[in-house]
């Protein structure tokens, strides 16, 4: 499953996702459920403890869903520590120069190719059940987790062509235009004309080095905008606004159908 996640990355293929900011992995089967190709369980935003991350891998490992991480900070620590959960990928946010790729691509491989730290006895490597065959283990390992970037600052943009040139590199980038239009100076105005001229850098930077490029949609109906622009990995709101959005419909669905039953008795 992870490994064809990453196959798919390669491919180019529109892949959609969210963000897991809650500490449940109901939530992550939910989002299983509901089809998503991946989730990126947060950690820089809202953290969690090692159990509750290791249990919304499961769940969405549990539906064929690749469960990412993202990092709280660019550490070989960090990034063994979710590895060794499972992980199919990590995310480390605020890439903004190419020394922070080298060291985030040496931390997830294995040697040769890195420096991961090796232990037998971890849920990765099935808690010991791998240690006749480690090595091999090793090489899988390298082969199916993925290194995605968030560009999301003046300087990201700024080093960009060597960012994305890099190797061995990202497996994928992701533009935060939030974050990214306050590094500006147009905070919220993602469509801010410089905004979009340094999105668009970006992207273009990533098809030059074959790396597929994503962005956050603000609404579905944006992907074929971003797809033309040369997008293959989409990110969709997350688990706290997607119910958030849910609970305040419904609320107004409600007060619009109880307004429209009180007038229609009054004017009986």
């Amino acid at each position: 499953m992870e490994l064809s996640f990453k196959r798919r990355l390669k491919a180019g293929e529109h892949i959609f996702g969210s963000f897991a900011f809650l500490a449940s992995p109901d939530v992550v089967e939910i989002m299983g459920f509901a089809g998503f190709d991946y989730v990126i369980i947060d950690l820089e935003h809202s953290p969690k403890n090692w159990d509750v991350v290791a249990h919304m891998i499961r769940a969405a490992e549990l539906h064929g869903m690749a469960p990412l991480v993202r990092i709280r900070e660019n550490t070989e620590k960090s990034i063994l520590e979710v590895l060794e959960i499972g992980a199919a990928g990590v995310v480390v946010p605020f890439v903004q120069t190419a020394v922070d790729v080298e060291k985030a691509a040496r931390a997830i491989s294995y040697a040769p190719r890195g420096l991961r730290g090796t232990c037998t006895l971890t849920r990765a490597a099935r808690y010991g059940g791998l240690r006749s065959d480690f090595v091999a283990h090793t090489q899988r390992e390298n082969d199916r987790v993925v290194l995605v970037a968030q560009i999301e600052d003046r300087a990201g943009v700024d080093n960009i062509e060597e960012i994305v040139a890099c190797e061995p590199g990202l497996d994928g980038l992701i533009v935060g235009r939030s974050d990214l239009a306050s590094s500006l100076g147009a905070p919220g105005q993602v469509e801010d004309p410089k905004v979009m001229k340094a999105t668009h850098r970006i992207i273009e930077a990533a098809q030059a080095h074959a790396i597929p490029a994503g962005i956050g949609l603000y609404s579905p109906q944006e992907a074929p905008k971003w797809i033309e622009a040369g997008c293959s990995l989409f990110f969709y709101s997350a688990d706290t606004a997607l119910l958030l959005n849910a609970a305040s419909t419904a609320r107004e669905a409600f007060k619009t159908a109880v307004a429209g039953h009180t007038a229609k008795s009054a004017a009986e």
